[in-house]
């Protein structure tokens, strides 16, 4: 196949990438504290012994991790302004249903986490005359946390990627602005390469840390 590769183009609109970028971890920044905050609170709920608490936020869960995605974004963004009147914008929209759908999966991960802990530490924590809150964040959280945080930085990095679904709600992300350029441009190789890469910059880091602290602390167990 005779094909002459112009990556100049890319370079000219590096403005693009830039501009998709910036929306990009405008995106990821608010999902996840979305996510972090409310999968604290699922993740406690669900380890609750009170029934009130452990349906809702397992079927909420359940709900999350057993649906795609992109049909959560499009409901969120299309129907739930019909059932409540609550008008949002595509990037406000996008945020909250990328942070509900982050928030099931950091709940199992802080769920996990607390489970880790062995129980004698519970009952130690009992045998001081703890109740089950000061236990919790006194002992049993700080020591779960340490075990949570690969599992939290790759989700962070899926989380990322994940972004590239609000392209279907228009936003102007790195995906839907190299879409845009494509569109300008007819250079589809160049830009999806270009993509491509601007992706694994972002990401590899990340995941690079995450495989560093896991390699570091079972060093030092």
């Amino acid at each position: 196949m005779d094909y002459t590769w112009h990556f100049q183009i890319a370079w000219d609109y590096r403005a693009v990438f830039f501009r998709g970028a910036a929306i990009t971890a405008q995106l990821t920044l608010w999902a996840t504290l979305m996510g972090l905050t409310l999968g604290l609170a699922l993740g406690l709920m669900r380890r609750s012994p009170y029934f009130l608490l452990r349906a809702p936020a397992a079927t909420f869960v359940e709900l999350f991790r057993s649906t795609p995605v992109l049909v959560q974004l499009v409901w969120i963004y299309y129907s739930l302004p019909i059932l409540t009147g609550l008008q949002m914008s595509n990037v406000t929209s996008a945020a909250i249903g990328l942070g509900l759908h982050s928030a099931a999966y950091f709940s199992e991960i802080f769920r996990a986490g607390v489970n880790s802990i062995s129980k004698g530490q519970w009952d130690a924590a009992r045998a001081i005359g703890m109740s089950y809150a000061q236990a919790m964040r006194r002992i049993i959280l700080p020591q779960a946390v340490r075990r949570m945080i690969p599992p939290f930085i790759n989700e962070f990095a899926s989380l990322i990627k994940l972004t590239t679904l609000a392209s279907m709600l228009a936003v102007n992300e790195l995906l839907h602005e190299a879409n845009n350029l494509i569109n300008n441009t007819y250079r589809p190789l160049e830009i999806y390469t270009v993509l491509a890469l601007a992706f694994a910059v972002l990401i590899y880091p990340i995941i690079y840390a995450s495989q560093r602290l896991e390699r570091r602390w079972q060093t030092h167990q």
